[in-house]
């Protein structure tokens, strides 16, 4: 499952991974994300992953070409997880990135909301 909430107040957008991802779950958080886009220059993401599952062969080169359309587009982004691969890939990924990105432990999800949020 992938799942999305949004706050209109801040413009932060919560992503939750736990399971499956189908192509339809992730076409609506490119919904919101887009929406978000629509109102400010940044997007700021809090990402929680809990378990991966399937993930549907139409998503992957569909978030590649998003991702890399999008890629200045990232303010902060906080992936929260106790997946220890996620957090070595992300922290990977991350020295490439033109956006802050910060992994936290899923203890620290309080904390990583309140890092995104920050000005």
């Amino acid at each position: 499952m992938l799942s999305c909430e949004n706050d209109p107040a801040t413009g932060v957008v919560e992503i939750t991974v736990d399971g499956a991802i189908t192509a339809q779950d992730y076409q609506r958080v490119v919904a919101v994300l887009e929406a978000e886009l629509a109102k400010r220059d940044k997007l700021r993401v809090v990402e929680i992953v809990r378990a991966i599952g399937h993930i549907d062969a139409a998503v992957w080169w569909r978030d590649v070409r998003w991702a890399f359309g999008h890629m200045g587009k990232f303010g902060r982004c906080a992936v929260v997880t106790d997946k220890g691969w996620v957090g070595s890939i992300t922290r990977a990924v991350a020295a490439l990135m033109p956006a802050e990105i910060r992994v936290f432990p899923l203890a620290g999800l309080d904390e990583a909301r309140a890092w995104v949020r920050e000005d």
